[in-house]
């Protein structure tokens, strides 16, 4: 069984949303450092992955309500690029992916204490932008990351949270206490995702290093993929310190193969995603140097995207 085959079972399997793989597309292009694409770019990018042009417009113009994608009309075509939020948004959870997933007691922590002074509503909304800082839960009032994490919310004041920093055998110490209460960790439903994750990606892993296991466009797409299926795993995973968790746990040896692949893919993605952007660029250049001019004025509103 070749490369193709197993990247056509993760499609099949994982069925990726269109709106993920568009964030994460235009999240690698700009780091490729192409910051905008025209809209047929992002057409044949996607192509590969099992989606129609009319899919990506639909998706495209949604993602722009919501003011994730910005779309620029130049002529009768259409340049697209994240708007500044929504790229630091992603490039904030891409830093936080590539942290190693093993947590200890043995470092420094960041711990946030729910002490009552804030409702049950505001506590929930305030856990729940903790969560996807990568904040674990653990205990009902408590709240805590490693020390080393420096972007985020750091100020538990900022939700009328108390904050300590603390070290881990101070933490350890705090969470066995009753006051904070005892939680009842899901380790069940993140097992079997790293588990699932293991069994499709971990032979493309083995892949690598071999002459010709990838074709750029196969590099390309398995990079979208190992990412939205480890960041998957991670938004299941309580993130706790290892000392909390079965010996067989597998966040690490997810992380490995997820970071494995994402840097062996790059050299290929990158080629591919230039080849793609590049041309369509190239090809705008030469149209606006021999076309003159034409003053109009618009009677249009809203985006009407062209290729």
């Amino acid at each position: 069984m070749n490369s193709e085959f197993y990247i056509d079972a993760v499609l099949r399997q994982a069925k990726p949303r269109l709106s993920t793989l568009l964030k994460l597309m235009f999240s690698e292009a700009q780091a490729f450092g192409q910051k905008t694409q025209w809209l047929g770019s992002v057409i044949a990018l996607l192509e590969p992955l099992g989606f129609q042009e009319r899919t990506v417009r639909t998706a495209l113009f949604r993602l722009a309500e919501h003011k994730v994608i910005k779309i620029e009309r130049h002529g009768r075509r259409s340049l697209c690029m994240l708007t500044p939020q929504a790229a630091a948004s992603i490039q904030s959870v891409r830093q936080r992916l590539n942290i190693p997933a093993g947590r200890s007691f043995a470092e420094d922590w960041s711990m946030l204490v729910n002490s009552g002074g804030i409702s049950a509503t505001s506590y929930a909304a305030a856990r729940k932008q903790l969560l996807d800082l990568d904040y674990c839960v653990l205990a009902p009032n408590v709240l805590a990351r490693p020390a080393s994490y420096t972007r985020g919310v750091q100020a538990g004041e900022d939700h009328g949270l108390a904050l300590f920093e603390v070290s881990g055998a101070q933490l350890a110490a705090a969470v066995r206490q009753p006051l904070f209460g005892k939680m009842d960790w899901d380790l069940e439903t993140p097992a079997a995702m790293y588990e699932q994750f293991r069994q499709r990606f971990e032979p493309l892993r083995q892949m690598l290093g071999k002459r010709g296991a990838f074709t750029d466009v196969q590099a390309y797409m398995l990079r979208l993929l190992v990412s939205h299926g480890y960041q998957h795993c991670r938004r299941a995973d309580p993130l706790l310190p290892q000392e909390l968790l079965p010996e067989s746990w597998a966040a690490m040896q997810a992380y490995q193969t997820y970071a494995a692949l994402y840097a062996g893919c790059a050299t290929q993605a990158r080629r591919h995603i230039l080849k793609i952007t590049e041309a369509p660029a190239q090809e705008q250049q030469a149209s606006l140097s021999t076309t003159p001019v034409r003053r109009h004025i618009a009677r249009r509103t809203g985006v009407y995207m062209t290729a």
